[in-house]
């Protein structure tokens, strides 16, 4: 554990000084990822739709961006005689 939260040292699994083996660092490291999945926040349903609505406008502007850019290099290429 940290040196800055001492009292913490407590809940420890493993000895301070002792050097974990990569099967027991795996074993602590999906132990702590499934304890914070656990107390994170999960987004609801309207967090859901604002993150798809937002992407949906994303996609759209950068569509049309490309598709008046492509509309702009054809009617450039058109008045200067390329292809």
């Amino acid at each position: 554990m940290s040196n800055n939260y001492p009292k913490y040292d407590q809940y420890a699994k493993y000895e301070k000084g002792k050097k974990l083996s990569l099967y027991e660092r795996f074993g602590m490291f999906f132990q702590n990822s499934k304890r914070i999945i656990k107390i994170a926040n999960k987004p609801g349903r309207k967090d859901y739709f604002l993150v798809f609505k937002i992407c949906a406008i994303g996609i759209l502007v950068l569509g049309a961006l490309s598709y008046v850019i492509q509309l702009i290099w054809t009617l450039i290429n058109a008045l200067l005689g390329i292809r």
